[in-house]
């Protein structure tokens, strides 16, 4: 059962999100044998690491999307797909984590399931067969958040970001364009210069408000870029309904959205604008953001 954001509020509380270590290296600390993780143990107390993994996962996630953005735009777009799935594939790990129902790797694929969110318990266990970890974590986030298809939505963002990839299984394509050798990726130097500008055009536009492009080309990186920004927002969301709920918390978040947006302007200028006004508006501490009637 997944949690509510009032439930994932109490898990988090009293956490600032500033621990000294991440949750792997408290893992790898305990020294527990090989016997420990195949039979399981609680541990407890451990969120705080948690959700100081989950502001750096948002920072990796905001540079691939500012890196796959540039990338598109100067036409690289095979390579801008790799990125911008990277961007998802960090934020669909930040969000399985707010919702303490998530894997991570400690010499093998560790399963890490919430027992009672109320005294911060954490049931520990390896996994069989880690093989696949990409697909695993995926399959995780839709099992997370599959509750939001059943109930109103907070926006727009939301309903897309909840959602699968809409032109195929985003693992097995960024694996195809990385790894296998075929005629529809890594394309770019094949397509005649006219194609290959209205791609680049498309790609300049926010693609929330011009869906549809001009290429008859299936433009995968566009498209997935669109996801990791619904999925930006997922994650924002739900921090920021944290730092409301939890004044630990609060000042560090607030801190660390200024950074991020600083940052921002200060390194990446040339961030395309529709990108740039979202993360104005999401990387922020909004104490009104929360409404009543989405948060049960």
């Amino acid at each position: 059962m997944s949690l509510t954001f009032e439930e994932i509020a109490i898990a988090f509380s009293n956490c600032n999100s500033d621990a000294k270590k991440s949750f792997k290296d408290y893992l790898i600390n305990l020294y527990k044998s090989k016997e420990d993780y195949e039979k399981g143990f609680i541990i407890s107390n451990v969120n705080n690491y948690i959700l100081t993994d989950i502001e750096k996962l948002l920072s990796k996630a905001v540079l691939n999307i500012c890196a796959a953005d540039n990338l598109i735009k100067q036409g690289y777009f095979s390579w801008g797909f790799v990125t911008s799935y990277y961007a998802n594939f960090f934020l669909i790990q930040g969000l399985n984590r707010t919702q303490l129902n998530f894997t991570t790797w400690v010499s093998r694929s560790i399963d890490c399931v919430e027992k009672d969110y109320q005294k911060k318990n954490l049931h520990i266990i390896g996994i069989a067969n880690s093989s696949d970890e990409h697909q695993r974590q995926f399959k995780r986030f839709f099992e997370n958040f599959s509750h939001f298809r059943n109930r109103k939505g907070i926006d727009r963002y939301w309903n897309i970001g909840i959602k699968g990839f809409e032109l195929g299984n985003e693992s097995e394509i960024r694996n195809w364009i990385n790894y296998e050798i075929r005629i529809d990726a890594f394309y770019e130097l094949d397509l005649d210069i006219v194609e290959f500008r209205k791609i680049i055009k498309d790609n300049q536009c926010s693609p929330f408000n011009e869906n549809k492009g001009n290429s008859r080309k299936i433009n995968y990186s566009r498209s997935n870029l669109q996801l990791a920004m619904a999925r930006l927002r997922m994650l924002t969301y739900t921090l920021n309904f944290i730092a409301v709920r939890t004044l630990e918390y609060q000042s560090y978040y607030q801190r660390n959205m200024k950074n991020r947006l600083k940052a921002i302007d200060d390194k990446y200028p040339d961030v395309s604008k529709w990108i740039k006004e979202l993360f104005q508006q999401w990387l922020i501490f909004d104490s009104e953001l929360i409404e009543e009637d989405v948060i049960k």
